[in-house]
């Protein structure tokens, strides 16, 4: 019977990512990339780097002013889609290598997902928990986006690192392998990606607090996390950072600041343990009040600019018209279709599992680990409410307490009365699914913009059409620059990246320049050609803005002489930029 049960358990296991590897090979068979844009700048990345451009170069050359856009994206999600290419690139063509490479490495990254949610759900319920751990997951993860073919953004591997250190900090023997295996976890995930500082810093000082608490028995746990966090941070660095960078201070990258105050931390966690574990509760505390003092120091002294948000650097014009636009970096209450049902399938299942969490502990039950689920899903709540995006994290976070509720439905159901079907009710309250469902029924019906003209816009014609132009810069809507590198030889002023800021802001002042300023505005650029998409709804807003501007004019009868069509397609419309007017252009004539 044990044979049987562990056997259902693998096989689960295995559900999820065999699931997904099968709609990949559907999916790699024609080529197809992943739901965002920036899948597709990954790719480009990954490209340019199978091309020549150098590991530790993350310039993006054909984006953005002349000298091109510093990418803050690391080095370490490209590996596994790289060691994927060299394995299929021994018996595929390189460029189908590479298709099957982005497209089956998402839905295998899950599996990383599964084994740290797995991990922490046997710890805490046994094999009834990782067995309903694993059916949640199956329902949730199966077409999470995330993880769907193609989807080569870094969120992935993100998700998967923190739910593995997630899944091993609550081991309640707090075996130091485990520990060590969450601090290398949480260092690999910010050196990702800056975006996890919370729950990183949420995970650290959980295991740091336990040891100050438990002491003695927390020791080699929390000098296994110290160590593991240092070395990891370490390691990352050194693979992912150039030597020109290294004392060079980025807030949104793996960067001097981060190492260091990183060292400091894990470094001074291991000391701390190592010399003060059998000491009273006082000097502990004290212990770990001099290590977050060094850390402080170290912050404020290295990168004191860290302390805010690197968005806020962004111009005030950029902010309104661009970053405000972008959905995954909207508030959560913003104005968006069907806004009711998405708000219950983002928070229902995270709120849920706050509840039992908070329940939990204030029984008793399984108390540090309730406490540190509790402190992870506040934290993803309040972010998600900031920007929508982190509404993933809450779903990670939720899963094993709410597997955990499941198991313990199951066990005191069947307890009490053998037919008792009642922990299929927990069940199907953990799926955000159903938390959509009063909001779809609710909300209104709401007219949505007709989307289908400007996918046209995005058809191969484009691409076709772009190929037989000369090379030169394009000014483009923001969300066409990844598919204009992947596709083309051409360079793009703009593209939805906060580091790309000066190629936005030049792109807004261009399209909303009036007359008599806007020709030096697109020789400031290097502008060679236009895309012009009449359905897209920055062309649209720019238009509202400004009416007197480029995007305006470009879209009535009156237009400039040195505009001329690149072609004679209709839709959308190119035009090159004449360097010479042949004779006195719109702009001249109305200035």
């Amino acid at each position: 019977m044990t044979f049987r049960f562990d056997a259902r358990l693998v096989l689960l296991f295995l559900l999820v990512p065999a699931c997904l590897i099968l709609s990949s090979v559907v999916q790699a068979k024609f080529g197809d990339i992943g739901p965002d844009g920036d899948d597709i700048m990954r790719l480009v990345q990954i490209q340019d780097l199978l091309n020549g451009q150098a590991w530790f170069d993350l310039q993006q050359y054909r984006m953005g002013p002349e000298g091109g856009t510093a990418m803050h994206w690391s080095r370490l999600v490209d590996l596994p889609i790289l060691l994927l290419f060299h394995l299929f690139n021994i018996f595929l063509p390189s460029e189908t290598a590479l298709v099957w490479a982005y497209t089956v490495w998402p839905p295998l990254s899950v599996l990383l997902l599964l084994a740290g949610l797995y991990t922490g759900a046997r710890h805490l319920g046994g094999k009834g928990g990782a067995l309903a751990c694993l059916l949640l997951s199956a329902f949730i993860f199966s077409t999470h986006y995330r993880f769907m073919p193609g989807a080569i953004d870094h969120h992935n591997l993100q998700l998967g690192l923190l739910a593995l250190a997630l899944g091993c900090a609550v081991d309640p023997s707090r075996r130091p392998a485990r520990l060590a295996l969450a601090g290398l976890s949480v260092a690999a995930s910010v050196a990702i990606g800056g975006e996890v500082y919370v729950f990183v810093g949420i995970i650290c000082g959980f295991v740091a607090l336990d040891w100050a608490i438990s002491g003695e028995a927390a020791r080699r746990g929390a000098m296994g996390f110290g160590a593991g966090l240092a070395a990891g941070l370490e390691l990352a660095f050194f693979a992912t950072v150039a030597p020109s960078n290294y004392a060079v201070v980025a807030c949104d990258v793996l960067s001097s600041v981060s190492l260091l105050a990183g060292l400091a931390g894990g470094l001074g966690l291991v000391l701390a343990a190592l010399l003060a574990s059998a000491r009273g509760l006082g000097v502990r505390m004290a212990a770990l009040l001099c290590i977050g003092a060094a850390s402080a120091a170290v912050l404020l002294l290295v990168g004191p600019q860290c302390l805010s948000n690197p968005l806020s650097d962004l111009s005030p014009e950029v902010k309104t018209l661009w970053l405000d636009r972008i959905d995954e970096a909207r508030p959560l209450f913003a104005e968006r279709p069907g806004r009711v049902a998405k708000i219950g399938f983002m928070l229902g299942i995270a709120l849920l599992a706050l509840g039992l969490s908070l329940y939990g502990a204030y029984r008793g039950k399984r108390l540090r680990a309730n406490l540190l689920f509790a402190a992870l899903l506040v934290s993803a709540l309040l972010m998600s409410v900031y920007q929508v995006r982190f509404a993933g994290f809450g779903h990670v976070f939720a899963i094993i307490p709410l597997s955990l509720w499941v198991a313990d439905t199951y066990r005191d159901g069947k307890a009490r009365n053998p037919s008792s079907v009642a922990y299929i009710g927990a069940l199907a309250l953990s799926l955000p699914f159903l938390w959509a469902v009063p909001g779809l029924i609710l909300s209104p019906k709401s007219a949505t913009a007709n989307d289908s003209n400007k996918s046209a816009c995005l058809d191969d014609s484009l691409f076709e059409r772009l190929n037989a132009l000369e090379t030169g810069r394009i000014l483009a809507p923001t969300d066409f620059a990844p598919r204009i590198l992947n596709r083309t030889d051409h360079s793009v002023l703009q593209g939805n990246y906060h580091r790309n800021h000066d190629g936005i802001a030049l792109a807004l002042d261009i399209l909303m320049s009036p007359p008599g300023e806007t020709e030096a505005l697109l020789s400031e650029g290097g502008i060679d050609y236009i895309v012009l998409c009449e359905a897209d709804g920055e062309n649209k807003l720019l238009a509202d803005r400004a009416p007197g501007g480029l995007a305006a004019r470009l879209t009535s009868e009156h237009m400039p002489d040195y505009l001329v069509p690149a072609d004679e397609k209709a839709s959308p419309r190119l035009y090159r930029v004449r360097a010479e007017p042949e004779s006195l252009s719109e702009d001249d004539e109305l200035s």
